[in-house]
């Protein structure tokens, strides 16, 4: 889809911005470029629509030297977020939106029926329509410059640290409803950042800039974080790659056993009679509820009596990784991560040295997880009582492999 061959930026003062850059970005996915201050990122993003022009190579787009097309005209069919969404001031929302179907001959009618669609599309109200920028927060800005980006509906769109002036709360909210988006539209995306959390979050793979402009590597998020190149990746991608690792590995490989249980209608002695210094207390339909801790439990009653112990957070068998099964381990004041399904129902425990021998017994493994189905299926026929997870962490295949890419498209799901 966009493609560069050996192309460089050299600048009158001798600045190379950069340098010698050949690779090849897939059509529909998400392509993050990330590197330190002045390595080059930007000015790689903005030679796509010639905002910046190369000194050396070529620059191609659906096999079509960029060149070749005039720079106003190649700019109107390419999407373009900028930090402070960089909305006209003294238009209204909707007329910000509808700038280029304007700019490309569409009636006002039509290009406002367009601009409104989108404005429900990034989860704006039509509310919003008739409002100046100023009257909007800062995440609402920036949903209103994704909006404007996709006026024309183009097949690529060049983000420019669209989420950087934004507090970690919108900014994590920006970035959900980002990939929200991007599964219905399936655009070509370029997405320049210096975060790496925030390209290990929303990339399909990820370049690497080095300073000086060069390409340190080009891979998807797992392999990076399974083999960075050099030092210099290892690096920049941080001392606890580790751990942001189990991010790609799915809790539904993981196995569970069972664990100290029961409702929250058993008695204070059939707690007791557990001899455990935590029981998890569950209700009707086997949702967790809390735990409650053995040397507070009085001599009589029920579970339903005594105070409980927040569980701290579950995870799902079904969509979390193993980062959020160790979390939940870590939190839980009993240090036992409670699994659920899909229902929501308790499928099993296990502590963080548990998840961590499993995914070790895996080799790491960045593959397709077993399916959490035969799991889920056995919780379902267990009753209250918790049960073991079937799954077998020394089956999961290993689709890691090693090396590196530094220029094709690297394969793999985020």
């Amino acid at each position: 889809m966009i493609r560069f061959d050996a192309v460089s930026k050299n600048y009158p003062n001798g600045t190379t911005a950069v340098d010698g850059l050949s690779l090849e970005l897939a059509e529909g996915g998400i392509t993050v470029l990330v590197g330190p201050s002045g390595c080059g990122k930007t000015t790689t993003l903005r030679m796509v629509n010639r905002m910046v022009e190369p000194t050396a190579g070529t620059v191609s787009l659906r096999g079509q030297d960029i060149r070749e097309v005039a720079a106003p005209e190649l700019r109107r069919g390419i999407g373009y977020v900028i930090q402070h969404a960089g909305l006209f001031p003294h238009r209204t929302i909707l007329d910000n939106v509808a700038t280029v179907p304007l700019l490309l001959g569409w009636g006002k009618k039509k290009a406002r029926a367009r601009a409104a669609e989108l404005l429900e599309l990034v989860g704006l109200p039509a509310t919003m329509a008739k409002r100046y920028p100023y009257q909007l927060s800062g995440g609402q800005q920036q949903r209103v410059g994704v909006a404007r980006a996709l006026g024309a509906d183009p097949p690529v769109l060049l983000m420019d640290e669209p989420f950087s002036a934004v507090d970690p709360i919108v900014r994590g909210e920006l970035q959900a409803e980002f990939l929200r988006l991007q599964k219905e539209l399936h655009k070509t995306i370029v997405f320049v950042t210096h975060d790496i959390d925030e390209a290990i979050k929303l990339g399909d793979n990820i370049a690497v800039f080095r300073t000086g402009g060069k390409l340190a590597q080009f891979d998807t998020p797992e392999r990076l974080l399974a083999h960075p190149a050099d030092d210099f990746v290892a690096d920049f991608v941080g001392q606890d790659r580790g751990i942001r690792r189990l991010s790609f590995v799915q809790a539904a490989g993981l196995p569970l056993r069972e664990g100290p249980a029961l409702p929250v209608t058993a008695s204070v002695a059939e707690a007791r009679a557990l001899d455990e210094p935590w029981v998890l207390v569950v209700d009707d339909a086997r949702r967790p509820l809390g735990w409650a801790e053995a040397a507070g439990l009085a001599d009589a009653g029920t579970l339903a009596d005594i105070p409980l112990a927040p569980l701290g957070h579950t995870f799902s068998l079904v969509g979390d990784s193993a980062r959020a099964a160790l979390d939940a381990a870590l939190l839980s004041p009993s240090r036992l991560a409670v699994g659920v399904d899909a229902q929501g129902a308790v499928a099993g425990v296990a502590d963080a040295y548990e998840l961590s021998a499993a995914i070790a017994g895996t080799g790491g493994s960045l593959g397709a997880a077993p399916e959490a189905a035969g799991v889920a299926e056995t919780a379902e026929a267990a009753g209250p009582q918790l049960v073991k997870g079937a799954a077998d962490p020394a089956a999961a295949e290993d689709a890691d492999g090693s090396g590196s890419n530094t220029g094709k498209t690297g394969g793999g799901d985020r």
